[in-house]
């Protein structure tokens, strides 16, 4: 029996696994299992998007935001306005060349416009070529602030993805999905479920 659910996410992608996984909890009947999923569907809600481009965004979106801005409308300029500049930053951008004068990364339109083609050029290509182009493009423009989004966001993205597989391998296993001939298949999910 195989798993009839249409999606036009591709396979192993977080929004086509949230999508599957979403869809299959409710037939779940182990509470342990069903708990993860649940769990596993709340710390993928949380991500921000799939591609290099939006998880990058994303990182420099929190960092320019103020600290205690619930509302999201205070945010640092990222130029200096006033005196030496160093309020018009985040802390978290010292020890850039930039810092207190003028970041490119984000006021600079032609840099925006350089990471729009960097995601346009690698579109096509593997999360690793993304992610190699991205960190050339830091070094070029001095931002630590994407080569630490580059580090952290998309380790905890891989994560996240590799425990939605073995949640969706683990559920097809419960619910019958995996052919009985594939008998490794069945081992390998028991031998996953029983690691936790």
């Amino acid at each position: 029996m195989a798993s009839t659910h249409d999606s036009t996410h591709d396979f192993g992608s977080i929004a086509y696994l949230k999508n599957e996984l979403g869809t299959e909890v409710r037939y779940v009947d182990d509470a342990d299992l069903r708990q993860r999923i649940f769990d596993w569907l709340r710390r993928a809600e949380d991500l921000p998007g799939g591609d290099v481009m939006s998880i990058v965004d994303a990182h420099l979106t929190e960092i320019r935001q103020k600290d205690g801005d619930n509302k999201g409308m205070g945010e640092f300029p990222m130029r200096r306005v006033d005196g030496d500049g160093r309020e018009d930053f985040p802390d978290s951008c010292k020890g850039c060349d930039h810092y207190g004068s003028r970041c490119p990364v984000f006021i600079d339109p032609v840099e925006r416009e350089k990471r729009r083609i960097i995601e346009a050029e690698h579109a096509d290509s593997d999360m690793a070529a993304t992610k190699r182009a991205y960190r050339r493009y830091a070094e070029v423009v001095g931002c630590h602030q994407i080569t630490e989004a580059l580090s952290d966001r998309i380790e905890e993205h891989t994560e996240v993805k590799e425990n939605g597989l073995d949640l969706l391998e683990e559920t097809h296993v419960q619910l019958g999905y995996t052919d009985t001939a594939d008998d490794a298949a069945q081992a390998e999910a028991k031998l996953a479920q029983e690691g936790r």
